[in-house]
């Protein structure tokens, strides 16, 4: 009879610490067909005051992600200020609001880009301002789709806070119910009114 096989395990930044407080709620991918799934028990666990934390196997790799979600009950808003916002769609990272579409692998490519540009570091410090990385999955895809995606989240910013330090880029998942990228960029500001005393 063959043993177990020895999987290497992956955890995202802030999983054990997290899952030491008992505001914390394990969700098992390999429990849920889709998304949408994932969303309500995602969401169950916030209403109770819970974060979720994500566990899957792939690749011979077992990951644990913490995943955040909204409660639709509180009708609460969060403050996303001082971010380096993300939009992730089914398999695709959406770029240049939904113009632009890349596949999951050029998630290197665009965290390279963001750590080249000084305004996206926090002020006076060698960290990066943190990401919220936005994430819907249609139900049309599997859930596999979702393990592939946090996948490549999860090693590509383990890699990047190998390199320099834990905390140098950290990064938060919002799992949303919908496709964020399709929500219009906001208007130009209007033209500025003539001066009274131009006239």
């Amino acid at each position: 009879m063959e043993g177990k096989k020895n999987l290497n395990e992956l955890y995202s930044q802030d999983f054990k610490e997290i899952q030491v407080d008992n505001t914390f709620g394990i969700v098992d991918l390999d429990s849920v067909m889709n998304f949408s799934e994932l969303i309500d028990k995602m969401a169950a666990l916030t209403c109770e005051g819970k974060v979720s934390g994500l566990k899957f196997e792939l690749d011979e790799t077992r990951y644990y992600i913490t995943g955040f979600s909204d409660c639709p009950n509180l009708g609460e808003t969060a403050c996303y200020f001082r971010r380096n916002h993300l939009t992730i769609r089914n398999d695709s990272l959406i770029l240049e609001y939904g113009k632009n579409k890349k596949p999951i692998r050029y998630l290197k490519t665009e965290l390279s880009n963001i750590m080249e540009n000084p305004n996206n570091f926090k002020y006076n410090e060698n960290k990066v301002n943190p990401a919220l990385i936005h994430f819907f999955v249609e139900d049309t895809y599997p859930i596999s789709t979702t393990k592939t995606v946090l996948k490549e989240i999860a090693e590509q910013f383990s890699a990047i806070n190998t390199t320099h330090n834990s905390d140098f880029f950290p990064y938060k998942i919002l799992f949303v119910g919908y496709d964020i990228s399709r929500i219009p960029p906001p208007p130009p500001p209007p033209p500025p009114l003539p001066n009274e005393i131009d006239k």
